[in-house]
């Protein structure tokens, strides 16, 4: 047997018997950390059919850091979401494991000053603004209402189905690397899996 068939025959070796994953998952973990978002769940399947894909269960957990990796540097978001409890969170749904296979909700669908119960400003003001003066509160409220929720709720939507697919191009990454020749030989060699290599290709 030539060195390429031997490679060939055993090109799954480094990722049959092994969660050859486990770094991938660590390190998009960290990352979405990073970013305020909590994973409590990785799901995936590939690298071949087309129903292949990545997606995780998880929430926002730090709106800060959230709402700045979107490029939202105003304080008065971070101040709403905080104030009024804005949960966000995804779950796996459906029968294959990529990005648009996931539930989405958000409690009370993101509250904000014209999506409430409030009769009228002041009533808003009392329950969520952090302010004391009527400059002020009405400053966070101009600027709160600058922002469409619903574009904000699709907004997240998208940043999180982003994520999922560089989750998977990370995991196909480190597939085809654990697959590639180079590495395959070097296990091989490593574990003593060259008996059956013709000397004349030693």
């Amino acid at each position: 047997m030539t060195k390429d068939e031997l490679i060939t025959k055993h090109r799954y070796f480094n990722v049959e018997h092994s969660d050859w994953w486990d770094c991938a998952y660590s390190d998009f973990t960290e990352q979405m950390t990073a970013i305020g978002i909590e994973v409590d769940r990785i799901y995936f399947s590939g690298f071949c059919s087309q129903g292949d894909g990545a997606c995780f269960e998880g929430r926002v957990d730090d709106w800060d850091l959230f709402l700045e990796s979107l490029g939202y540097t105003s304080p008065a978001l971070s101040v709403l979401a905080q104030n009024s409890g804005w949960k966000f969170h995804v779950t796996h749904s459906g029968h294959y494991y990529h990005e648009n296979c996931t539930s989405f909700s958000s409690t009370s669908y993101l509250d904000h000053p014209d999506n409430t119960d409030a009769t009228d400003d002041n009533d808003w003001i009392r329950w969520c603004s952090p302010y004391k003066t009527d400059t002020q509160n009405a400053a966070f409220l101009a600027v709160l209402r600058t922002y469409d929720i619903e574009s904000l709720h699709n907004e997240f939507v998208e940043a999180f189905k982003s994520h999922m697919r560089q989750l998977y191009r990370d995991l196909e990454k480190e597939h085809d690397y654990l697959t590639s020749d180079e590495v395959v030989w070097e296990s091989l060699q490593a574990n003593d899996m060259t008996d059956e290599l013709e000397e004349t290709n030693v």
